[in-house]
């Protein structure tokens, strides 16, 4: 706790009179595109299993959590206490199999828990669908995710794997069939494009991976094997524009093997 405090009074200072000028303009809307920022590079850190950079960037990312409690304390709305509370009470509630008596029988029926005791709860007795708690604004991919996760929670789910990959060929089917009319309609194309990605995630979530993760994994991959056909390049005073179709398949090929 001592450390906590530290950390609360130094964001205190900073924020004070006689503080620095840049901390002390900052709002809740100022600093939004900080803590977007350093979520991914905590998340950037971890993928590259550097423990002392997550370490650091994870202190970086409770920096924006205490400075929107610290302005948030400023107006009288709330404080930093308040906020750990509520998340150590929520925990609480919704874990009854660990700190009640409640029995479950498996991850499916705590996640079935999860979602009743959730709908007790203040913040959401004014939501209209089990839809209402994902936001709007995340990661196209991490959103589809989570939508179909909250669906499958309530049994709207394909049973099998296999239906998801007939769910795929019908996609792709449809798509074709947009993108071969005499005219096509961009709209048209963009939604059963749209419609192949959704089911690709909902393939990635049935064999349980994540599809962001995936995605990202293969452009840091695509993006490895570009930077060694630039290099290629460079030694051979060459551009991409000098080089056939049939050289850059060699350089690709050649890449992948390194």
């Amino acid at each position: 706790m001592d450390e906590f405090n530290r950390l609360l009074d130094t964001i205190r200072k900073l924020r004070a009179p006689d503080g620095c000028p840049w901390d002390r303009v900052q709002t809740h809307d100022s600093l939004k595109p900080y803590l977007l920022e350093e979520t991914y590079e905590a998340l950037d850190a971890l993928d590259k299993k550097d423990l002392p950079l997550f370490q650091e960037e994870l202190g970086d990312l409770l920096l924006q959590i205490v400075l929107h409690s610290v302005i948030a304390e400023e107006e009288n709305n709330f404080t930093f206490a308040d906020v750990a509370r509520a998340i150590a009470d929520k925990m609480i509630r919704r874990h009854p199999h660990v700190f009640a008596d409640t029995k479950v029988s498996g991850q499916d029926e705590i996640w079935q828990n999860w979602e009743q005791i959730k709908k007790t709860e203040k913040s959401q007795q004014s939501a209209q669908s089990i839809l209402d708690s994902v936001p709007r604004n995340l990661p196209a991919l991490f959103r589809a995710e989570k939508v179909q996760k909250k669906a499958a929670r309530v049994g709207f789910d394909f049973t099998e794997t296999r239906s998801v990959l007939e769910k795929i060929k019908e996609e792709i089917a449809e798509y074709e069939e947009a993108t071969s009319a005499p005219r096509s309609d961009q709209e048209k194309i963009l939604d059963e494009f749209g419609d192949i990605l959704f089911s690709l995630v909902n393939l990635a979530r049935k064999l349980d991976l994540d599809a962001e993760s995936a995605l990202r994994q293969s452009t840091n991959k695509f993006e490895s094997r570009f930077r060694q056909i630039e290099k290629k390049l460079r030694q051979q005073k060459k551009d991409f524009k000098d080089c056939s179709a049939a050289e850059l398949d060699k350089y690709w090929n050649e890449a992948k093997q390194n």
